[in-house]
This record gives structure tokens, sequence and C-alpha cells, in this order.
């Protein structure tokens, strides 16, 4: 024994033991040490081996985004016909308003639909005349992340998968974001009970575990902190409007927290308009999503014919009503489509196509939908009283959640719960549960998506909200009038004869006709009394255009077009013609072209050949929010000889969202034989390939804001953060110029600053109507962003 040791002895290499030894020791030092950067090599390591193995085994991409790609083409209402891409129309974003910035040195792009400021929380006008937006890749182009908003049924979640199928497929609409990789997750996934988790990715990666298959759910950690680290992952956050605001407190935490530990990644959400506690300070700007215009519904016809065609005709039997031309169908459908929601949209497509809905009422077309869903017995059961998200074993006695799950109906979300696939269908069926129970108590909570519109159902369902509406008007002077407005949402759906009708309507007219109420306000109820489609609100809007105030003529003339009056075609072109003020004048060929008649049509024609130059460019861009004729009235106007129609036509035909205007647009710049004309089609095409619009950062800390920095300066004094920035933000209001003065009240707005109550309450009582507009978009977005008793506070009520 003794002679195998020193045998052993002998055939061991002292030196390389030692000297493998230290360098172990050395290493696990090192490791330690390095900690974090160590473990993301590793995981980069991981990430790379991952990628190599897919290529060489011959898969065709990456299965997480293979997976995603699937889910995003199902994810909206007529997911059992057809994939997204195949119907969708590519989602854009009302054009913010450009901040006021009195150091700006930039010209503000002009257009002649600024009488019409898209407003964020309503926007039925807006499709209707076919307002400035832009796409969400352009949003994002300035480093900016945004909440997308909007009301149940806007369209919300499609423009997220939308987008993200565009990501995905590295489309040119994505962008910027091409060469990101999307992470697509629902608030109802999220689960917070481990609130003392200090890692925001491992909230991130648990929920998204619960959303993809087994075998790719233990491949998420190393393969979405590789993401966030390099700034490569694209969050896409889908369901805050289904949230209370005090789920969506938890969120916005979570998202400060993230986005302070990856500054770099790009974040899209979507949500509601108002009550989204904390979003703004999580560094997310809310951006309304627009509404679909003439031309949109237009593509959406053309595109479900195209692919009912393709996918389901030659399924059905032959010799029957499924053998009509769709283009008989959609030629009907254009005229009873006028101001839809894209669900609204969908629905009443679909239902055209099979006819199984006897009108077509909203609440007609949910039932037939659900119907298509579900079978008779299933349908018994369908009164679910919960408005966003529902416990699986709690959901109610009798009610199928594992059929709703298979007909896609419902979702398996954290913890137990369920939700709605299609939130304004969840709303629906509440509003049948509270039929049922004759009970709408659950459902009071102003400000919330899915409440609102539960009560938007019932009504329409033929339920009493008399003493609901009682409540929103007498419930004390309220400086935004935000309770009549959320009860004017449900004016289009409702009877007649509702008890409660009258009320609100009389309420409405009587803000849009006061003149010493802001511009926003006003323009709100225009915007409400037009979608209620009342047809005695015609009336209303031609008193205004008689107005000797300014205002009331621009509102009017905007309200006549949204009715689409015809009886007020004759007193519009008198308008047009004749009234002294550029912006009244604007409104009446907005609204003339909105009513679109073969009389409406001509007198804009006689304009756009003999007017002046200002009004041939309203008559211009006006027409390109109609397509057919309009847009024919404008090819022809640029082969006139007279210059001043032909540029005037460049614009109009820059406005028109085809792919033909481009390259009409880069003829003209080239071969025109003006130089008028040419250098017109270069400025046009140059705002068509490049909009002049986009989202701006909210500054939310007042001490490196630029143009409060040049205040400073002048006065000779110094800025810090906190009070100081405050004091002086006092001072600007109070004595700067008027420029200065907007951008004071707009920097209250997003600091949500209390204390400047007694400045914001002066300038909501100013004899200036631009410091009265100002004020009070400041006091909505402190009420937006969940501070009512700060809002209601400033506003001295």
């Amino acid at each position: 024994m003794k002679q195998f040791f020193w045998q052993l002895y002998g055939w061991f290499e002292w030196p390389e033991f030692f000297t493998g030894l230290l360098f172990g020791i050395a290493l696990i030092i090192a490791i330690q040490k390095l900690g974090l950067r160590f473990s993301f090599i590793i995981e980069y390591a991981v990430e790379f081996f991952q990628s190599l193995s897919s290529a060489f085994s011959g898969k065709s991409g990456d299965p997480y985004k293979l997976d995603l790609l699937e889910r995003m083409q199902m994810l909206h209402a007529a997911k059992a016909l057809f994939k997204l891409d195949e119907i969708a129309v590519p989602p854009r974003l009302l054009a913010p308003p450009i901040p006021a910035d009195p150091v700006r040195t930039d010209p503000i792009p002009e257009y002649t639909l600024a009488v019409l400021p898209n407003l964020p929380d309503w926007n039925y006008l807006s499709g209707i005349y076919h307002a400035p937006s832009i796409s969400i890749a352009n949003a994002l182009s300035d480093g900016v992340n945004i909440m997308i908003t909007g009301e149940l049924g806007s369209g919300k979640t499609c423009a997220l998968a939308y987008f993200a199928i565009q990501v995905l497929n590295k489309t040119s609409e994505a962008g910027i974001a091409a060469e990101m990789t999307p992470i697509f997750i629902h608030a109802a996934d999220f689960d917070f009970r481990r609130r003392t988790d200090k890692d925001p990715l491992n909230v991130l990666i648990t929920a998204v575990q619960k959303t993809v298959s087994s075998n790719l759910s233990s491949r998420m950690p190393t393969y979405i902190r590789p993401l966030f680290r390099r700034g490569r992952a694209l969050l896409l956050l889908d369901g805050l409007d289904e949230c209370t605001i005090f789920e969506i407190s938890a969120i916005a935490e979570w998202l400060r927290n993230l986005q302070q530990t990856f500054p770099n990644i790009r974040i899209v959400a979507s949500g509601p308009a108002s009550n989204y506690d904390g979003i703004i300070q999580a560094g997310l700007v809310p951006v309304a999503i627009a509404p679909w215009s003439e031309h949109d519904r237009a593509l959406f016809l053309a595109k479900w014919g195209q692919a009912w065609q393709q996918h389901i005709r030659p399924l059905l039997p032959k010799k029957r009503m499924y053998d009509i031309d769709p283009t008989l169908i959609s030629g009907w459908l254009s005229n009873l489509t006028y101001g839809l929601t894209p669900l609204e949209m969908t629905l009443r497509t679909w239902s055209a196509y099979v006819g199984d809905a006897e009108d077509t009422s909203t609440t007609r077309n949910m039932d037939a939908y659900i119907a298509r869903l579900l079978s008779p017995n299933e349908r018994q059961h369908a009164l679910i009283s919960g408005l966003n998200w529902l416990n699986e074993r709690n959901a109610g006695r009798g009610i199928p959640v594992k059929d709703f799950i298979a007909a896609g109906i419902l979702i398996r979300r954290a913890n137990n719960q369920v939700s709605f696939t299609v939130p304004a269908l969840g709303a629906f069926l509440g509003a049948r549960a509270m039929i049922a129970e004759g009970s709408t108590q659950h459902a009071l909570e102003p400000g919330w998506s899915p409440a609102e519109s539960a009560l938007g159902y019932y009504t329409a369902l033929g339920g009493d909200i008399s003493e609901v509406v009682g409540q929103y008007l007498d419930s004390g002077d309220d400086p935004l009038y935000s309770k009549l407005l959320i009860a004017a949402r449900w004016l289009r759906e409702a009877p007649a004869k509702a008890p409660w009708r009258t009320r609100v309507l009389r309420s409405l007219a009587t803000v849009a006709n006061s003149n010493d109420k802001p511009y926003g306000l006003r323009l709100r109820a225009v915007h409400a009394l037009t979608r209620s489609k009342d047809p005695s609100i015609a009336i209303l809007f031609r008193r205004l255009l008689a107005s000797e105030d300014r205002i009331s003529r621009i509102l009017g003339a905007l309200g006549l077009g949204g009715v689409q009056d015809e009886e007020s075609i004759e007193r519009l072109l008198e308008t047009v013609n004749q009234d002294r003020d550029l912006h009244v004048r604007q409104a009446a060929c907005l609204a003339l072209a909105a009513i679109g008649t073969n009389t409406a049509l001509e007198g804009m024609g006689k304009v756009l050949l003999e007017g002046e130059e200002a009004i041939r460019l309203a008559v211009a861009e006006a027409l390109a929010a109609k397509p057919g004729e309009s847009v024919g009235m404008l090819r022809d106007a640029i082969e006139v000889d007279d210059l001043l129609t032909r540029r005037a036509a460049v614009f109009g035909l820059s406005r028109i969202p085809e792919p033909w205007v481009a390259e009409l647009l880069e003829t003209m710049h080239l071969e025109d034989d003006q130089w008028i004309v040419r250098g017109a089609a270069a400025e046009a095409l140059e705002r068509v390939k490049n909009p002049p619009w986009k989202v701006f950062t909210l500054h939310t800390e007042l001490s490196t804001t630029p143009w409060l920095v040049e205040f400073a300066k002048r006065e000779g004094l110094a800025i810090a953060p906190g009070k100081a920035a405050f004091e002086l933000l006092r001072q600007a209001l109070n004595k700067g110029k008027d420029e200065e003065k907007i951008a004071a009240l707009e920097a209250i707005g997003n600091n949500a600053a209390d204390e400047m109550s007694l400045e914001l309450q002066q300038a909501l009582k100013s004899d200036q109507q631009h410091l009265r507009d100002s004020a009070f978009e400041a006091l909505w977005r402190i009420n937006a962003s969940g501070l009512h008793e700060v809002a209601y506070a400033q506003s001295g009520v």
C-alpha cells in the first residue's frame, strides 16, 4: 500500500494542481465581484446558442415570435373567420395638439382642421372630418412611450396586435421598432401580491409564462432578460381600461420601476381616456386612437369582402343570399355605418353578410354575435355581472366558464381569474345581467370604462337609468361637466322616449350655446350632441351658425356637417363666401364636404375654381375627407389652368390615405410646368412621407423645462427643483407673455400642481378666451390623472 501511494505521488503533477486550484479560487472571487455582469454574459451566451441551435435544427424562426404572431392574428372579434391582418385597417392615433413652447423656433404646421382640435376624450367629429393623425411608429419615433386611449370597442387592442404583427414581420409600418422584440401582456396577467420583489422583470416574466405554451414557459427568463438589458424589448401592455383606478396605480408604480431599471426599452399600452392615476408619472404619454374615417370604413368593407370571397364563400351553399356580390353589401352598409366604432362596424358587417340580425342596432348585432359563438343552452347562462375580471371559481351559478373559454368569449388570466376577450362584450353581458337583476348598483362608478359602457347597453336594452342620470346631474357643481358628458355617451343607443333623454340634451345644448364657456367644453358638447343623432339637434346648430359670436358660428357649422343637415347647405355656402372670419369659413367648408350631396359639392367646386386662395385650400382639404366623387373633383382640379386651384388641389390630395397619392405628387413635383405647383407638390409630398405631427414628451420636472429656464434667465432668477420651480411657474403665469401664460397652464395640468389652485381659478374666470381655454384643459388633465379632489379644489368650486 505504501508503495502504491509513492507511485501515485510520482504520477501527480503538483505544479499544475496548485495552478488550477489558484485559478479556480480567483475565478470564484471574480464571479462574486462581477455579479450582474457575469450573469448577463451567461444569458447572452445562452441566447446566442439557442438561436444557433434553432438555425441548425431547421426551425423556421424564433419559437416565441411564432407563438406570439399566431396569438396576435386571433386578437380581434372576427377571429372565427379571418386573421387580423386580412381585414385590419392600419391603426392611427389622433395627432396631439402641439404644446405651447415660448422658445420654439420651428414653424407650427398650418392646416384648415385647426378649427377642430383633437380632444383626448371626445373624437366623434374627428372621424367624420378625417382629422390629422399619425401611425404608432411615428408616435414612437422621438423616444416617447405612449398609452393609446379610447372607449371600449374603439380598436385599442387590435391596434397593439396589428403593430406587434408589423414588428414581428419587420415591415416598414413598424418603423424603428422593427429591430425590437414585442412582449405582449394583458394587465390581468400580472400578479402583484409579491410587492416586496425588487426586480420588476420577475413580475413580467411570471405573467408572460402564463400566456405561452408549456414548452416555451421555462425558456422565458433567459429569453426576456437579455432583451430588456440590451434595450431590444418592446412592451405592449393591454387592458388598462379594464382596470379600476387602484389597479392602474399598482401597474403605474411597476412601470416606473421597470423604466428606471431599463430606460432604453419602448412601451405602448392601451388604456382609458381618463382616470389613469400615475401613468404620466410613469413616463407614458396618453394619445387618443383615431376614430375611423369614411376612407377607413370603405377600406374595411373592401378587405372584409375580399377575405369573405376567399375563405368563407367557397364553404357556403350555392344559390343563396351568400351569393350576393360583396360590393352590393358594402354599398348598402356604407349608408348605415356612419360614425360607428371599429367593433360596431365589425359586428354590423358580419351580420349583414350572414343575415342574422333583425335590425342594425348595436345590441341586436351583439346578440347575433353571441348566438354564433354559443349554443342556445349556453346563451341562457350568458348573464355575467362582473365587468372586468372574474374569479373562475366564483363566476356565478350555472355559468359554463369552460365553454365560454372554448368559444373565445373568456380567457384565463392570473390568480384563477378570467376576463373577456372583447371587453365591450363583457359590458353588454353585464347590462343583460342588470336587466335580469333589476339593479344598476354595481355599475355606478363614473370614469370607469366597463361601467359606463354597461349602463349604455343597459338603457339600449330598455333599462331605465333616469335615477342614475339624476344622480349624475344633481351631484353638485362640476366645472368639467364630466358626469353630464358621461351620460351623453348613452344617448345614441337610448330609446327616443327615454324619460332622461330630454334633460341631457337640454343640458348639452345649454353648454354649447354658452359664449362664456371654454371652447374645449363647448366643443365636447357639440361632439356629444352630434353623436346622439337626435333629429332636433340640427335646429340648435343652425341657430349657432347665425350667431354674432364667431366661436358659436364655428361650432354650429361643425355640428351641421356632423349631422349631415341638407337643409343648411345654402346657409353654409353663404358662410363660405361671405363670413368675415376665416375660421368660420373653414368650418363651413368641412361641413359641406361632410354633407356631400350634389348641391353641396357643386357649390364647393365653384369656390375651388373662383374663391380666395385661403378658402380654395380649405375646400380642397375638406373634400379629401370624403372618398368617391370628392376625390374625383380633386383629381380633376389638378388638370385646370388656374394655378391657385391646382395648388389647393395638391394639398387636398395629400390628405387622402391612398398609395397612389404619393406617386401622383412625385410626378407633379418633377414634371409640372409651373414652379408654384411643383413647390406645393414637394411640400405636400414631404407631409405625406413625414407627417409634421408627433407625440411630445410631457415635462413633469419643471426645473428642466426649456421655456421656464429661459424665463428664469430673463428675470435674473435661479431655478431649482421642488417649490422653487413652482414659484417661478407662478410668476410666469402672473406676469409672463401670453404664450408663457399658456405654457404655464399646461405645466400645471401635466404636474397636477395643487400649489397653483388660486392662479388656475383666476385663469378659468379670465376675460381672455385663450386663458380660459388653456385653464380648462389643464383642469381636465388633472382630473384625468385621477386627482379629482385636486381638480375641483383648483377650480374654486
